[in-house]
């Protein structure tokens, strides 16, 4: 008997098109390439990422372009909408909301921290909500991005581990975070040689 998709339920409707989108296993070795390198460690209910590149651009130039705020969203692949909270010195709060396949809905709010003497800038997650409760919530997230001269070079280094509940689509989840944040590391990438070189 022919149906709608509108007939169906929003939890039946997520068990359908979640898996689909985002089951398919991927596993990643890393690159080898030391221009551009990268590997994603997992564990039951955490994983990590860790990536780094190297450009011809002035650290202070590439500091300054993935610091600043109003640069977020030039590499924030898939944001909807970033808003700074607060700001201090050195620190500011931001909050970021993405959307995927129409019906999953996910805001954080992180706290930036830059420090001149490491040429490095940390972020921590303070919050983070999402609109389904099947998806896992992500316990806690801490990261960095540190920059430092390689000959006449620049080397990017970037790095995030994420603490995550158990929940029916955790191993989606992660495999989602993992080819994120390949692709982010490409656009971040991309972005310091257009501004930069």
């Amino acid at each position: 008997m022919p149906y709608n998709i509108s007939d169906l339920g929003m939890n039946t409707i997520c068990h359908i098109l979640i898996p689909v989108f985002v089951s398919v296993p991927l596993v990643v070795s890393g690159s080898q390439d030391k221009d551009f390198e990268y590997e994603f460690m997992q564990e039951d209910t955490s994983y990590a990422f860790r990536g780094s590149f190297l450009v011809n651009a002035a650290s202070d130039c590439v500091i300054d372009l993935i610091y600043n705020v109003h640069n977020i969203s030039e590499y924030a692949l898939g944001a909807q909408s970033i808003e700074l909270i607060q700001q201090g010195d050195t620190w500011y709060d931001v909050s970021y909301t993405y959307r995927k396949f129409f019906i999953f809905e996910h805001t954080s709010t992180w706290r930036r921290t830059f420090k001149p003497d490491e040429h490095k800038i940390v972020f921590d997650m303070l919050s983070s909500k999402n609109n389904l409760k099947m998806m896992p919530e992500v316990i806690s997230s801490t990261g960095y991005y540190q920059i430092r001269k390689e000959k006449d070079r620049c080397r990017v280094e970037y790095f995030q581990a994420c603490l995550l509940k158990p929940g029916v689509f955790k191993r989606a989840y992660i495999n989602e975070a993992m080819r994120d944040s390949i692709s982010f590391l490409h656009e971040l990438k991309s972005f310091i040689e257009r501004k930069c070189e």
